[in-house]
């Protein structure tokens, strides 16, 4: 398996993944209606498409999932990955050295004390479906407070399940 070929199984099982969470919350009043749940996957969800834009030389919105309700987001981010599939499908393996400014890196050098290094197009695809994995997780917690079953959501799930293709909810 190439590179390219591992990021895409990479964003496939993020989509996988982000749909099934969603299908465990929805229809479900206690996680859709939220407001931790909410928070955690506005945030999910505006850090992937900031990225894509990023990855695109789009402007981006960093207030741009601020104000959706639950099925808002549901379409968000079902956007999103259909736009992150197309922007994989260009990626070339020289492409994937190529360095990403990263607009807020100066605000986060402040933050952290030191100078930071410009990331490549690769290790900005492996920050996102890191942070996606993580604030998952945080999600799952937080259904099991609810007294919910929290999905199974690893990517050797998904591996053992035939790497399936994302089945969104609708939105309620």
């Amino acid at each position: 398996m190439d590179t390219i070929e591992l990021f895409n199984e990479f964003s496939l099982y993020t989509e996988w993944a982000d749909a099934v969470v969603f299908s465990a919350i929805m229809g479900k009043p206690q996680a859709a209606h939220d407001e931790s749940i909410l928070m955690k996957l506005r945030h999910i969800h505006l850090v992937q498409k900031v990225f894509l834009d990023v990855w695109r030389q789009l402007p981006i919105n960093p207030t741009e999932t601020q104000s959706l309700d639950m099925a808002a987001l549901l379409d968000f981010a079902r956007e999103v990955h259909r736009n992150t599939q197309q922007f994989n499908e260009k990626i070339s393996l020289t492409e994937l050295d190529r360095t990403v400014e990263l607009p807020w890196s100066r605000q986060v050098s402040k933050n952290l004390g030191f100078d930071t290094a410009s990331p490549t197009l690769a290790q900005t695809l492996v920050q996102v479906f890191a942070h996606s994995s993580y604030h998952r997780g945080q999600v799952n917690s937080r259904l099991r407070e609810l007294g919910l079953d929290p999905p199974m959501t690893d990517f050797i799930a998904w591996v053992w399940g035939r790497k399936p293709a994302a089945v969104w909810p609708e939105a309620t």
